[in-house]
């Protein structure tokens, strides 16, 4: 029987569940509601408007000046046939330069499609790739996310130019080229994004419409990040007229907002994107904030007084919303950036639609000022909501909101008696607010059509004081593009901000390295100033390669092979510099330290000339340099492909390779060391001495069977080998050289017994397989690890050093690319040598250089393995936070393509009988140079390029511009040319002119 206990019990058990689902409910409920309401952060913005404002840097001093873009149609804009009848409305407007040009190989677009391409498409590639690298994200990063594109664009002229220019202007690409759809479609392919990409056409609140769809998109989830904006260009005349037909149009080309000689509006061109994302998300990534978007609405007029006549009511509601959505009073909006057409109707609705929302009388009489950007560039339809977005994001972060153009008096049919509202015709200081109430501002945009939005922007959170850090002693900071020209003229601008202000070299080169997308061709300076690296960088500009400069062409690296150094590049005071600045290094030597019988650290930071002569001490310590570098370069993300060691450098190159444990490799190091200490004074060999520099440069190939012996700490180089050898190379080098007795008896049978011993000590050693291949200086050849044993080791001390042998079994193997690790560069003029013998490109980095400041040396190092393309973790190497500042954006190498102005590819087709017999009658050598020579002017036909030389044989055709289309006609070129009947997907089965040429040369061989 239950228990009147037993039942209360159960009672409160049931109340404490149902407290916990009830708390839990309410923490997703509030959830819920953050997520709803989460501000969205502003993190970049790019734009191209009218007045030469190329940025959002140059479109703020652009408004801020008060400057006018509007202009009369250029010449060049409008046929000169119908430029005669256009009507003195139709004649004004805020126009781009050079819409014509675009960088189509950037994004992989062909000439002949670019042609059909929208202009509008491609600002909105291009200023969508500025729009990234404003907000500091790397572009390459963003492909498999959910990041979203929200377009507006409403506008269709180079359709109506084509079908005005007729049918030969026509093509596959036509569709894809001006269809609305593709324009963020395009981008989204571009960019490999997964989240929604859509355009918008709701006519002039198309952009602003865009933007509310990508903060709902933001605050469900369904996008990460999120690209918004909007387009407009005007190219065909009759869409100028149809406007200008509802009269709408400003006969003498002003826009006067709220003015009393308001007539109309002007029409204006141009492109703005934001880049968007949560704040929480913005702030967990370390990006810029720039402002947030607090709120958004859309709404319609409904059955207004007229399909396009706008409605009070409407627009009052859109407000009440929009303030509703930001949770914000609308109190506290200091600043409205109007939709302000100057139309005598729309401005006094506009008006009265404000006073009823937030024209109330503010606390302290604290005024709203009311702006319109289509006084300076005239109504950019579909791009004219992000104009009015981007002005007032620059106004916030300015602190001034700018004044309006063309404004004497008032519009009689609008009051602002009572209101807080003004309409400056200057610029009106707007500082940031301190405490807890920051400014806020709205942004209208009305659709001729009916669509209404508005936007709450709230000023960027106050960003907290980067933490203080050491100056380093030097900075790397890279710079690269798809071109080398474009290279140079980008180092130009970098250059360009510094002179007189601009932002810190530290935060400039942590953007550079961490927040750019590094591309082919690549630049990269050491340097330790401001000025220093301005000076550098206009010298590069100017096509010099200066000093502190390192350039080059990133294409598939080299297989990286580390090559460790043996004794004899040690220094006083080597490692001392990275002991003391680099963390990595230090770690790395105290690690080796705990296996070691004395100090290896307290050895480099207090030995005097005396310890580091000694055998016993300087091999330990060289091995703990080695491993320290390593470790260092392994934090910045370089990692070799197999390694080789010089002598004593082989124990290294044997830890690295994963054969040996660091305490064997210790104990190995030790044992060898004191025991070739004995050694010392006690053998009389001959041999060669001279600078290592000038031995390695004058020696080629007379080195064939001679070894490095050892390296002095005075750095000259001792050579053993057979004595006929030696002699050709003391009469080679002359006063430079001669045969001496040395010190140093090493690598040589006067060894054996040093060697025997060494074996004895270490009787039981037991290596692993090596994770890496190793190639030995003792047998020549890869190694597998497990032949490390006792007499391997005695074998190292005993046998002639085969640095040659090993060099080219690696390069046999594919390695290209050495970097010798060490204090001091003793083997890489050996290692240029072996590249030069077998007739392989490749490049040759060193680490420490004698005497020289260490981390600048390293930095340069790094520079050189990132020009050739190697990874660089630029996070480790620059692990404290950088604010990203504005930096110049990519210098695009611009083309003119139009309807009609494809250029005539330099191209001729002989008969396909004739092209086949004259192929086989070359000689096989010869063969495959001829058809890839074929291959890239077919491909170049119909890519309708200017030249061949433009078709990079190694390059993928999709990367050209080829697609599904144009890989047809380039199987069908090439089955005329060679009368094969080739299969239809050979363009992708065989994807380079390289390739195809390959399969080409089998086709015609096997039929011969």
């Amino acid at each position: 029987m239950t228990t009147l206990e037993e039942i209360e019990a159960k009672y409160r058990s049931r109340l404490v569940r149902a407290a916990a689902a009830l708390q839990e409910m309410e923490a997703r409920v509030e959830r819920m509601r953050k997520e709803r309401t989460e501000p969205i952060a502003v993190i970049g913005m790019g734009c191209r408007f009218p007045g030469d404002a190329r940025d959002p840097e140059a479109f703020w001093q652009m408004i801020r000046d008060g400057v006018d873009a509007v202009s009369e149609v250029p010449a060049h804009r409008a046929p000169t046939r119908e430029s005669a009848h256009l009507s003195s409305a139709a004649r004004w407007g805020a126009f781009l330069s050079n819409v014509d040009g675009f960088d189509a190989a950037f994004f992989g677009i062909s000439p002949r499609e670019a042609c059909q391409l929208d202009p509008q498409q491609r600002l909105v590639l291009e200023v969508a790739w500025e729009a990234l690298e404003h907000a500091g994200l790397v572009p390459q990063r963003l492909a498999g996310t959910t990041t979203g594109v929200f377009l507006g664009m409403s506008t269709n002229d180079y359709l109506l130019l084509g079908a005005s220019a007729g049918t030969e202007a026509r093509d596959a690409h036509t569709g894809t080229g001006t269809a609305h759809a593709f324009g963020p479609g395009r981008l989204s392919y571009f960019l490999g994004l997964r989240g929604p990409s859509m355009t918008v056409d709701t006519a002039c609140s198309s952009s602003l419409v865009a933007v509310h769809l990508a903060i709902q998109s933001l605050r469900s989830g369904e996008s990460s990040l999120a690209l918004a904006g909007g387009v407009n260009l005007i190219l065909h005349p009759s869409t100028t007229e149809i406007v200008a037909d509802l009269q709408a149009l400003s006969p003498d080309g002003r826009c006067r907002s709220f003015e009393a000689r308001a007539n109309g509006f002007v029409r204006g061109e141009g492109c703005g994107l934001v880049v968007l994302k949560r704040l929480s998300d913005a702030e967990a990534d370390g990006d810029r904030v720039l402002a947030l978007l607090r709120g958004s609405s859309v709404n319609a007029d409904g059955h207004s007084a007229g399909l396009t006549a706008p409605s009070v009511l409407a627009q009052q509601e859109m407000l009440r919303q929009a303030l509703a959505n930001a949770r914000v009073s609308a109190k506290d909006i200091g600043y409205v950036e109007t939709h302000g057409t100057g139309t005598p109707l729309g401005d006094p609705i506009e008006i009265e639609a404000l006073i009823e929302v937030l024209g109330a009388p503010r606390p302290n009489d604290e005024p709203c000022v009311l702006g319109a950007v289509k006084t300076n560039i005239g109504h950019l339809e579909a791009a004219a909501g992000i104009a009015g977005l981007i002005k007032v994001v620059q106004a916030l972060r300015h602190e001034s909101i700018p004044g309006n153009l063309h404004f004497t008096t008032l519009n009689p049919h609008i009051s602002l008696q009572g209101t807080p509202f003004v309409i400056p015709t200057k610029p009106v200081p707007w500082p940031a607010r301190k405490g807890s109430r920051p400014r806020l501002s709205g942004v209208s945009s009305f659709g001729m059509s009916g669509t209404n939005a508005h936007v709450i922007v709230e000023e960027a959170p106050h960003a907290e004081a980067a933490a203080a850090f050491e100056e380093p002693a030097a900075i790397l900071l890279p710079i690269s593009a798809r071109t080398e020209a474009a290279t140079r003229e980008l180092a130009g601008a970098y250059a360009a901000i510094l002179e007189p202000h601009g932002p810190g070299l530290n935060a400039m080169a942590f953007t550079a390295a961490v927040r750019r997308q590094h591309h082919e061709h690549r630049a990269a300076f050491v340097v330790s100033s401001r000025e220093q690296f301005a000076r550098l960088a206009n010298a590069f500009a100017r096509g010099e390669t200066p000093a502190g400069v390192v350039a080059g062409q990133a294409t598939a690296p080299g297989a990286l092979t580390f090559v460790f150094s043996g004794q004899g590049a040690q220094w006083i005071g080597m490692g001392r510099e990275l002991l003391a600045g680099q963390p990595v290094f230090a770690a790395a030597l105290a690690e080796c330290d705990a296996h070691a019988p004395f100090s290896l650290t307290r050895e480099l930071r207090e030995a005097a000339d005396g310890r580091l002569n000694q055998t016993e001490i300087v091999q330990p310590v060289l091995f703990g340099v080695q491993i320290a570098l390593v470790a260092l370069l392994s934090s910045w993300g370089i990692e070799p492909v197999a390694v080789i060691g010089h002598s004593v450098g082989e124990i290294a190159a044997a830890y690295v390779a994963g054969a040996l444990s660091l305490a064997d490799a210790m104990r190995i190091v030790v044992l060898r060391g004191r025991i070739m200490q004995r050694a010392a004074g006690s053998g009389r060999m001959v041999a060669i001495t001279a600078s290592p520099e000038q031995a390695m440069q004058a020696l080629g190939d007379a080195t064939r069977n001679v070894s490095i012996a050892a390296i002095n700490d005075r750095g000259s180089i001792v050579l053993s080998g057979p004595e006929r050898e030696l002699d050709v190379i003391v009469e080679r080098l002359g006063g430079r050289a001669k045969k001496l007795d040395v010190d140093y008896a090493f690598h040589s049978p006067i060894m054996a017994p040093l060697a025997d011993e060494l074996a004895r000590e270490l009787v039981g050693l037991v290596p692993k397989p090596a994770t890496r291949p190793m190639y030995s200086t003792v047998t020549g050849a890869r190694l597998t690890g497990m032949e490390l044993t006792a007499a391997y080791w005695a074998d190292n001390v005993r046998q002639p050093v085969r640095f040659a042998d090993a060099v080219h079994a690696a390069i046999d193997a594919g390695a290209r690319d050495f970097l010798e690790i060490g204090p001091h560069p003793v083997l890489s003029a050996n290692l240029r040598q072996c590249l030069v013998d077998q007739s392989t490109p490749g490049r040759v980095v060193s680490t420490l250089r004698r005497a020289e400041p260490e981390f600048p040396r390293l930095l340069r190092a790094l520079a050189a393995l990132y020009t050739r393309g190697h990874a660089v973790n630029f996070h480790a190497l620059y692990p404290m936070r950088q604010p990203v500042v504005t930096l110049p954006t990519y210098p695009w190498q611009r083309k003119p393509y139009w309807l009609n102005r494809t250029p005539e590819p330099e191209t001729t087709r002989a008969d396909p009988a004739r092209w086949v017999d004259h192929v086989r009658t070359l000689p096989a050598a010869e063969r495959e140079a001829e058809i890839e020579r074929a291959v890239r002017i077919d491909v170049a036909t119909v890519l309708q390029l200017a030249s061949p030389e433009e078709v990079p044989a190694d390059r993928p055709l999709m990367e050209l511009g080829v697609d599904s289309l144009m890989a047809v006609q380039v199987r069908h070129e090439l089955s005329a040319r060679t009368g094969e009947a080739l299969p239809a997907t050979v363009a992708f089965d065989y994807p380079t002119p390289k390739a195809l040429a390959r399969y080409l040369l089998e086709r015609l061989s096997s039929v011969e």
